[in-house]
């Protein structure tokens, strides 16, 4: 097997991928000596120890909570929504496999995790990027037929389900090389580092394609590169410049032209808007670290560690900017995200004391869960014969022989004066948007 600093190897997102100078072990304790070595710096150290926590914390809370919302209410159950918490699953994945046991080995410089946990990480870590990554292309997807095809059914959530399978079936047999592939293995050379680690019994986690050739190897890094990023690129692009040149350029096909459609359009608009937002995301997270493994060679040898972590790092954290996005433009998300916090003893107060305070006329969007932007329409013809109509029906229930089956209680059914009753996740989930 090559030396480990010579070595070309394919996993994807597999430190060992990346080419770092060896360290050096003490030679009685085998404790880590070399205090020149870049990710020995304690300011290094401190930076990227801190930057990987604030990822894994809100990359789970977010994703965590986009999962509940979803399952909390039906009305929340359906096709874009299953592929969103379908994507956050991904991330969720992605931040328990990918942050931790990518970046301690790199500040280690050895993989103290044993040889079943380098194939498991390798596969899994793997497998939830590309998840991620088709899951936006099945968004992109889904609403460029409902754009571009308006009369067409829309697909059914057991059909959604069907490509959410897909979608990991795909995935899993892409990577499947990352497992079959994967080893421990100790450096064997010449040189006293070298030596250190066969000495102090410390391994590196890697993939060793000697049995079918390196060429292999590179090649099939090459591939899940092209699968992983150059391709949903052009997808998301093709189907989002689609999609905008028909909502923004011209009236969607099928179309009519009255109040309901309009607000659907301006919806579409909102809605592509967070989909571009996404898509952008993800371009800007995972470029600089696919230019960094297509060009590692020509940067320096002691460069390298702290520029892999920091794309790296910028890589990792696009799992946590999904729910920010989906939070705060949508107001569906947002509502059921602020009733949450809303449960917890400490913030409760604080929103009891806001809702105090609120006017009469004016209600915190958290508790009242709905949207602060309102549809304004014209007075049509038709909308003055409602009027009347429910002017008169308003005069006919003041009076005093009015109907028992017309006539309104002015309590809720928790006893409260103002005709409010509190409101849970499910109610705000539940509200038209």
């Amino acid at each position: 097997m090559e030396d480990l600093e010579n070595a070309t190897f394919s996993s994807y997102l597999n430190v060992s991928s990346t080419k770092f100078p060896l360290i050096s072990f003490d030679n009685e304790s085998c404790d880590v000596i070399s205090e020149n070595y870049p990710t020995r710096n304690p300011v290094f150290l401190t930076a990227a120890y801190t930057m990987y926590g604030v990822i894994i914390v809100l990359a789970l809370l977010g994703n965590v909570f986009v999962c509940y919302i979803v399952m909390q209410s039906p009305r929340m159950r359906t096709v874009t929504n299953y592929f969103i918490m379908n994507l956050a699953v991904g991330d969720i994945l992605i931040t328990v496999m990918c942050i931790p046991f990518t970046s301690v080995p790199v500040m280690l410089q050895f993989w103290p995790f044993g040889s079943f946990m380098c194939t498991f990480v390798n596969y899994s870590a793997t497998l939830s990027v590309f998840v991620s990554a088709y899951t936006l292309v099945a968004i992109s997807i889904d609403k460029w037929m409902l754009i571009m095809y308006p009369l067409k059914p829309r697909i059914s959530k057991r059909s959604a389900t069907c490509i959410i399978a897909s979608v990991w079936i795909f995935a899993g047999i892409t990577v499947l090389p990352t497992a079959i592939f994967s080893v421990t293995f100790q450096p064997q050379g010449p040189t006293l580092d070298e030596a250190a680690y066969r000495r102090c019994n410390k391994f590196v986690c890697t993939e060793d394609y000697s049995s079918v050739g390196a060429a292999y190897g590179t090649m099939y890094t090459t591939v899940l590169m092209v699968l992983q990023y150059i391709v949903p690129l052009v997808v998301l692009i093709f189907t989002y410049t689609s999609i905008a040149a028909v909502i923004w350029c011209h009236r969607i096909p099928g179309e009519a032209e009255n109040t309901r459609d309009m607000r659907m359009a301006r919806s579409k608009r909102k809605m592509i808007k967070m989909m571009i937002t996404v898509v952008l995301v993800f371009t800007m997270c995972w470029l600089p670290y696919n230019l960094y493994m297509l060009f590692q060679d020509q940067i320096g040898i002691e460069l390298k560690p702290y520029i892999y972590i920091l794309f790296h790092g910028l890589a990792m954290s696009h799992a946590c900017y999904n729910p920010i996005i989906y939070c705060y433009m949508n107001t569906r998300f947002r509502d059921g995200l602020c009733l949450i916090f809303k449960t917890l003893p400490c913030l409760k107060g604080c929103y009891m004391r806001k809702s105090r305070g609120s006017s009469a006329f004016q209600h915190n969007a958290c508790l009242e869960g709905t949207d602060s932007t309102t549809l304004q329409r014209n007075n049509t013809f038709t909308t003055y014969i409602t009027l009347n109509r429910k002017n008169r029906l308003s005069t006919y229930q003041s009076g005093t022989g009015r109907p028992s089956s017309m006539k309104r209680s002015s309590q809720n059914t928790n006893g409260t004066s103002n005709g409010r009753r509190k409101k849970n996740v499910k109610d705000v989930l539940d509200e038209p948007i």
